[in-house]
């Protein structure tokens, strides 16, 4: 009962938030525009000054090397969907915008806002740092499969372009930093500032979300084909398949690194999507649906791999 009130508790958050969105749009607050700009600025400033600031301050090359497994396993979670998605499409015949973003949202859940109070709840003491490490191969993930697979292919110099992002190279940057010790040296200034220009991250990306919930109306929630098999793609099939494989690594891997891939493995499409697919012209209301529909169906497949979790892994 206790992982139902917390699973309905984080969506209840998130759905406040993105209404802000709903508000801002209703009232005209900001343009079509405007979530552009919102968006690249999220994707190319926001965001990579929040993950430099919260890798740097909150990791030690301690933590990093302990669990080096943990983002190895992370990245590898968001790679397992990322083919997955890509078998369901050629599967269904989806092309175009149903392709990208089925394949986004498969490869790409809410692995920090949804995992973390579960993370707390198996592991009081260390949980958030361990999912602090696992989110290292999760954020390379979100820069390099996620970007790929809402930009495509669009040609060899266009591709780094887009994979090669402030966001990549700020990640790479802040985990150099850590392993070699250097942000030990960080001024307390810079870092404050970093952290400031951060703070708006989940914000910003849930008040993009919510602006394009306004436009979709009672079409948000639409139960039809594409929605079903995105629901099936993060919901159950990416999870289903990470629970065998953490079945069979029961007795080669510690119970808290298998328990932090399960917890980061289970939650719905990230949000993020909603930006990545607005930066990049790509369908934002085809991923504002799957956000909307991954989020209601996890209140009960979620409940669902959590009780398994605590069956069969701790």
């Amino acid at each position: 009962m206790n992982h139902m009130y917390a699973i309905v508790e984080k969506i209840l958050f998130v759905i406040l938030i993105m209404s802000s969105g709903v508000l801002a749009k209703k009232l005209r607050l900001i343009s079509d525009e405007g979530e552009k700009d919102i968006s690249a600025l999220m994707i190319d400033l926001v965001y990579p000054a929040f993950i430099f600031s919260s890798i740097v301050t909150t990791l030690s090359a301690g933590d990093i090397l302990s669990n080096i497994l943990l983002p190895v396993l992370s990245f590898g979670i968001h790679l397992i969907g990322y083919i997955l998605g890509i078998a369901i499409c050629r599967i269904a015949g989806y092309t175009g915008e149903r392709r990208k973003i089925l394949v986004l949202h498969a490869a790409m859940n809410n692995f920090l806002a949804m995992a973390l109070p579960f993370a707390l709840f198996f592991f009081p003491v260390k949980g958030a740092a361990l999912l602090a490490v696992a989110n290292l191969g999760s954020i390379l993930a979100l820069w390099t499969l996620g970007v790929f697979a809402v930009a495509g292919n669009q040609g060899l110099r266009t591709t780094i372009k887009n994979i090669f992002s402030p966001g990549l190279a700020v990640t790479i940057a802040a985990i150099l930093c850590v392993l070699s010790g250097l942000n030990a040296y960080i001024p307390v200034l810079f870092s404050d500032a970093l952290t400031a220009i951060g703070g708006p991250t989940l914000f910003l990306g849930l008040l993009i979300a919510g602006t394009q919930i306004y436009k979709l109306g009672r079409r948000a929630l639409k139960f039809d084909g594409w929605n079903i098999l995105v629901g099936l793609a993060r919901n159950i099939l990416v999870p289903g398949i990470l629970f065998a494989l953490a079945l069979l690594l029961k007795n080669s891997l510690s119970r808290e690194t298998l328990t932090i891939f399960m917890i980061v493995g289970v939650t719905p499409a990230s949000a993020n999507s909603i930006t990545l697919a607005l930066k990049f012209n790509v369908a934002p209301n085809l991923a504002a649906e799957g956000v909307v529909f991954t989020h209601v169906f996890g209140v009960f497949t979620m409940i669902a791999f959590i009780m398994l979790i605590e069956e069969f892994l701790l």
